[in-house]
C-alpha cells in the first residue's frame, strides 16, 4: 500500500487516534498504533498526499488566521462580549500584569456552541477572585489540529510561539501558571511542547493545569464553596486527551529526530480521572451515575484527530454512540472537560433525536458557586 491508494489514505485518516485500542491492548511494543497512525500521517503530507481535503481547511487556516477555524483575530474575544459592562472586565494580559493565563483555545473562541465554556470559566475566576488575564486577539492555536492531521512543521511554528509568548509572560507580566479549559490544549501545551527542544528552560517557574485540576486544588484548600443546590443528574464523559493519551508520551530533545523518542511515564496526577468526578459530587444536588465505559476504558466521542472535520458524518455517529450509552445511566446531562467533545457529542445527541444535553464541568461549579 501506498499513500496514493485513496483507500489506504482514507483509513489512516479516519482513525481518532484515541488510544482505546493501546489502553485495550497492553503488550509492551513501542511505538503503539496512535504513534504509528500519526507517523503514516506525517509521511502522507510530507509526501504531498495528506491530509484529507477538508482537512487540508483546518491546516491553511491556521496558517492564516493562527486557528482551525477560519477565524478573523477580531473574533476571538466574541466570547467576552457579556463581560464587557461588567464591574471586573477580564485583564488584557498583552498589557496587564497576572499570575495567571486562562490561555481559552479555538473552540472556545471560535465555535458559538462551546463558548459557555470560557465563559463559565471567567465567571468562575471572577467570582473567586483569581488574578487571571487573557491573550484575547493575540492568543495562537495550541498547534493540536496540525500534529494530529500530520502537519510537523505547522505544529511546531505555532508551538515555538507559543513557547515564547509564555515564556515573555513570566518574564514580564508575573504569569506563573497556565489554565485552560480545553482537553485538547491541554495534552499539546503539557505533552507535545515537550518534543521542544526549547521546553525546559521556556517553562521554567510556569506551572500548567487544566481549568479542573486549579479548581480542585481550590476546592481542597476550602477556598472553592459549593454551596448553591444544582439539582442535575449528571454522567460524565473522560476526554481522551485529559486520559489515555497521558499515559506515555514522547520525549526528545533532538531537533533533527522530533518525531522519534523514548517512552516516559507521565504523573499519574496528570491523567485527569478521579479530579472532575470529586468535583461533580461535591455539588449539593447533584445525582451521579456512570456509563459503562469510563476512565481509560472511555468511549472516544468520535470527533478527534481530524475526524470531526474530515468523516463529519463518522464522527456523529459515533457521538451518538456514546449519548446511548449516557442514556442508558438514566441521567438527562452528560458533563466532561472537553469544549470539542461538548460540540462533537451535541452533535451526536442531535442525531439520536435524544433531549440528553452537554455540560462542560466549569458550567455545573459555576452554577453551585453564589455571586
Amino acid at each position: 500500500m501506498t499513500f496514493d491508494d485513496p483507500e489506504f489514505l482514507e483509513a489512516i485518516y479516519k482513525c481518532t487516534v484515541c488510544a482505546g485500542c493501546q489502553n485495550q491492548c497492553q503488550i509492551d511494543f513501542k511505538p503503539h498504533i496512535p504513534e504509528v497512525i500519526e507517523a503514516m500521517r506525517r509521511e502522507a503530507v510530507a509526501s504531498g498526499k495528506g491530509p484529507m481535503p477538508l482537512q487540508q481547511n483546518l491546516v491553511q487556516s491556521m496558517k492564516n488566521y493562527n486557528n482551525p477555524y477560519q477565524g478573523p483575530r477580531r473574533l476571538r474575544t466574541d466570547w467576552t462580549r457579556p463581560f464587557k459592562k461588567a464591574k471586573t472586565p477580564i485583564k488584557d494580559i498583552n498589557t496587564q500584569p497576572a499570575e495567571v493565563l486562562f490561555y481559552v483555545g479555538c473552540t472556545g473562541a471560535f465555535n458559538k456552541a462551546a463558548m459557555s465554556v470560557p465563559q463559565a470559566t471567567a465567571r468562575i475566576f471572577q467570582k473567586l477572585g483569581i488574578d487571571f488575564g487573557i491573550l484575547g486577539e493575540n492568543e495562537v492555536c495550541c498547534g493540536s489540529t496540525a500534529m494530529r492531521v500530520g502537519d510537523a512543521n505547522e505544529f511546531k511554528r505555532v508551538a515555538t510561539s507559543n513557547l515564547e509568548t509564555f515564556q515573555k509572560l513570566h518574564k514580564e507580566k508575573g504569569v506563573k501558571t497556565i489554565v485552560t479549559s480545553c482537553a485538547g490544549c491541554y495534552r499539546a501545551i503539557k505533552k507535545d511542547y515537550i518534543l521542544s527542544s526549547e521546553y525546559d528552560e521556556t517553562m521554567d517557574g510556569i506551572q500548567v493545569v487544566h481549568t479542573a485540576q486549579f479548581l480542585h486544588q481550590l476546592y481542597k484548600e476550602g477556598k472553592l464553596p459549593l454551596t448553591k443546590e444544582v439539582p442535575w443528574k449528571v454522567t460524565y464523559h473522560d476526554p481522551c486527551h485529559t486520559g489515555r493519551h497521558l499515559n506515555k508520551f514522547v520525549v526528545d530533545h533532538d531537533g533533527s529526530t522530533l518525531w522519534e523518542g523514548a517512552y516516559v511515564d507521565v504523573d499519574e496526577s496528570d491523567c485527569l480521572y478521579d479530579i472532575p468526578r470529586e468535583l461533580i459530587q461535591a455539588v449539593p444536588g447533584v445525582q451521579f451515575q456512570e456509563m459503562e465505559r469510563i476512565r481509560g476504558n472511555s468511549f472516544c466521542c468520535g470527533g478527534g484527530g481530524g475526524v470531526m472535520t474530515g468523516f463529519s458524518d463518522w464522527s456523529s455517529k459515533n457521538a451518538g454512540l456514546r449519548i446511548m450509552e449516557g442514556l442508558e445511566t438514566g441521567m438527562e446531562k452528560m458533563v466532561s472537560i472537553c469544549p470539542f467533545c461538548y460540540f462533537n457529542l451535541t452533535e451526536g445527541s442531535r442525531r439520536v433525536g435524544s433531549n440528553m444535553t452537554l455540560h462542560d464541568l466549569t458550567e455545573l461549579i459555576d452554577a453551585a458557586l453564589e455571586g
